[in-house]
């Protein structure tokens, strides 16, 4: 009976995100129209801003099916951008993200993400950075060119998502980006992300998602010296001291 009833749950909801997906891609033309009008940015400003509104609009659309709940917008630095670290439990969590009231981010993502059919185009055109195919340097100086354009960035620091619920090692790339451009890391911490999607039916299952956003952490909090490293490990301890790991 419970399989029966998830399968017509997931008919229902798969049939409802491709009637809501079309009439919001449908809507594009007139609010690009607008943002130029507007004059809020240049065309990759727009797809950011556009990916965002879609993942937004896609997990708040969803009530009740996903149940979703945001706590300390309020610590979100109002004076400039941001890198937000969130921890990755979830293939889908780069649409669950978009809960977090930042418009324009430029997230980092790895190379399968532009094999998606029906978004791939969307997150080339925003040119998010593949790090499969970027080096170091070159993310370093795409997040210079950004700076004065209110572009925060987006990262994932365990660089895979974790299978097992447990939050893995963190990786250097978001605290170097921090550090060098002198920008305040925001922890974002992301729970029941794992509980919705998968890859076997059912595909979706109802889900309670809570989204927190901590304090943010600035890099003149710490010396000079080994300065992204001392930064990572601060972080890392931030998640697992939260997280009970």
């Amino acid at each position: 009976m419970r399989k029966f009833l998830l399968t017509i749950l997931n008919i229902f909801y798969v049939s409802y995100l491709i009637i809501i997906s079309i009439i919001y891609e449908l809507s594009m033309p007139f609010y690009f129209l607008y943002f130029k009008i507007r004059n809020k940015g240049k065309v990759d400003d727009f797809f950011r801003y556009h990916n965002w509104m879609y993942g937004h609009f896609l997990v708040r659309g969803s009530w009740p099916y996903i149940r979703s709940r945001v706590v300390g917008a309020e610590n979100i630095p109002k004076d400039g951008p941001s890198v937000i670290v969130l921890n990755h439990r979830s293939f889908l969590d780069i649409f669950f993200s978009a809960l977090v009231p930042v418009p324009n981010q430029m997230v980092i993502v790895r190379n399968w993400v532009f094999n998606l059919k029906l978004f791939g185009w969307s997150m080339r055109l925003a040119k998010y950075p593949n790090i499969d195919q970027t080096s170091p340097e070159e993310l370093l100086k795409i997040g210079r060119s950004l700076l004065d354009r209110n572009v925060s960035f987006q990262f994932y620091p365990e660089g895979h998502r974790s299978k097992d619920g447990k939050l893995r090692r963190f990786r250097n790339g978001a605290f170097f980006m921090a550090s060098e451009n002198k920008l305040p890391v925001l922890p974002v911490i992301m729970i029941g992300t794992n509980d919705f999607g998968s890859y076997h039916f059912p595909f979706f299952k109802p889900a309670r998602i809570y989204v927190e956003i901590l304090k943010p952490v600035y890099p003149d909090e710490f010396e000079e010296e080994q300065r992204p490293l001392k930064m990572r490990r601060h972080v890392e301890k931030i998640y697992r001291d939260y997280l009970g790991e």
